[in-house]
Formats: C-alpha cells, sequence, structure tokens
C-alpha cells in the first residue's frame, strides 16, 4: 500500500511537470520580440521530484515493468529537455516521454488486467474490446500531432482532424459501456472518466482555437487555457488506459 501511495504521488508530480512544461511552452508562444524567454527552474525541480518519487516506488513496488518504463521516460524526457530552450524537435519529443510516463505509471497504478471471476458476456459489441485497446494508442498519438503544431512542425488540420476521430472513438466506447455495462461499477466508473475527460478537453481545444482566430495569443486566458488542454489531454491518456484494462478485465 505505501509503495501505491509513493506512485500516486509521483503520478501527481509527473502531471505537475507537464503543467509547468505547458506553461513554459504557452508563455513561449505569446513572447513579444526582444522579451526574455521563461526560466525552467520550477520545472526541473518538479521532474526531479518525480523521478525521486518513482525510484522509491520502484523499490517497494510490484509493477516493477510499469514503474520502469516510468523512470526510463522520464530520464528521456530529462535528458533531452535540460538545456532550454529546446529545438521544435526536441521539444515533442520531450512531451512525448512525458506522455508515455503518464501511460506508465497509470498502468502501475491501475494493474495488470487480470480476468474477472464472472467476465460479462460482450454480445453485440465484440468490437468493443479491440476498440477500447485501440484507444490508448490513438489518443496519444493525437498528443503528439498536438505537440507537433504547438512547436510548429506541422499545421493545425492534422491536428483538428485526430482529434475529432479521437474524441468519436473515444465517446462511443463510453457510450456503449455506460448504455449496456453500467450494471458493473468498473466498467461504469471507467466510462465516466473517459467521457468526462474528452470532452472537457474538447471545450479546451475549441477555447483555444477561437483565442488563436481572434489574435489573443498573447493573453493570461490563452496562456491558462492552452495549459489546460495540454494537461486534460494526459488524464484522457491516463481514463482511455483505465478503460481499456477493465474493459479487458471485465468483458468476455
Amino acid at each position: 500500500m505505501r509503495a501505491r501511495r509513493i506512485a500516486a504521488a509521483a503520478a501527481i508530480f509527473g502531471l505537475a511537470a507537464i503543467v509547468s512544461g505547458a506553461l513554459l511552452t504557452s508563455i513561449g508562444v505569446s513572447l513579444q520580440p526582444g522579451q526574455t524567454p521563461p526560466r525552467p527552474d520550477a520545472h526541473r525541480a518538479i521532474a526531479i521530484a518525480a523521478i525521486a518519487l518513482v525510484t522509491a516506488s520502484l523499490i517497494r513496488g510490484r509493477s516493477r515493468a510499469a514503474l520502469s518504463a516510468a523512470l526510463l521516460a522520464l530520464f528521456g524526457g530529462a535528458a533531452i529537455g535540460w538545456n532550454f530552450p529546446l529545438s521544435p524537435a526536441a521539444a515533442v519529443a520531450h512531451a512525448a516521454l512525458a506522455h508515455l510516463f503518464t501511460a506508465a505509471i497509470a498502468f502501475a497504478l491501475i494493474g495488470a488486467p487480470a480476468k474477472a471471476k464472472d467476465p460479462i458476456p460482450a454480445g453485440a459489441f465484440a468490437a468493443l474490446r479491440p476498440a477500447s485497446l485501440w484507444a490508448p494508442p490513438a489518443v496519444f498519438t493525437q498528443i503528439v500531432m498536438g505537440a507537433l503544431y504547438r512547436h510548429q512542425i506541422t499545421g493545425i488540420m492534422p491536428h483538428m482532424l485526430g482529434a475529432m476521430a479521437v474524441a468519436l472513438l473515444t465517446i462511443v466506447i463510453s457510450a456503449i459501456l455506460l448504455q449496456n455495462f453500467s450494471a458493473s461499477k468498473p466498467l461504469r466508473r471507467a466510462a465516466i472518466a473517459l467521457m468526462t475527460a474528452v470532452l472537457v478537453q474538447i471545450c479546451f481545444g475549441i477555447a483555444v482555437f477561437l483565442l488563436l482566430l481572434l489574435n489573443a495569443g498573447d493573453t493570461q486566458a490563452f496562456l491558462w487555457l492552452a495549459t489546460a488542454h495540454v494537461a486534460t489531454g494526459t488524464l484522457v491518456l491516463a481514463a482511455s488506459i483505465l478503460t481499456a484494462i477493465e474493459v479487458r478485465r471485465h468483458l468476455a
């Protein structure tokens, strides 16, 4: 139990590192020519704390493969992102590794998808299992597309098209679970978490896009909404992993 609490604390610090990194990126986008870029000291300190917590959890914990993957993602992200400011490609790789940490630590906290004693027949929804397993990679790909756009490597259209596809996939999965398998508390909780995270993420994304259309990319509103959009993206990834594990665990 203590190792689980340490891993949960590591997840919180990992999310804080993603938020602080998104703030640095958003501030950098809104800087005027000649302005001094922000210092990454707080971001580095949070990342070091996350590394220490994952190491402590790895020493005490059982999910060694997932925790080792989380630690490797943190070390890789720290190695790439230590020399700030970053090139666009390095910034995208740094962001991708941060979200891979989220995936690994979520798996460590949720646990391997062992079969339930009495799995529920999927019936006409046999495609739900493969769809739920495809959701986390789809969400992660969309996060990477967002990072590519944020660092001006690609345009906004790939990110928007990906957002529509991922939103459709995750909302359909959540709706089927809520309408047909709500008697299972784990499945209901996972579906609610996924749908809530996705809908909040869509709202943040639309708000950020509207501010860009209004040439308000240098405002405080844009700064905080863009940061919230990035942070909620990692929550969507965690919720999609939770849903995939619970579907695999409880559906025959």
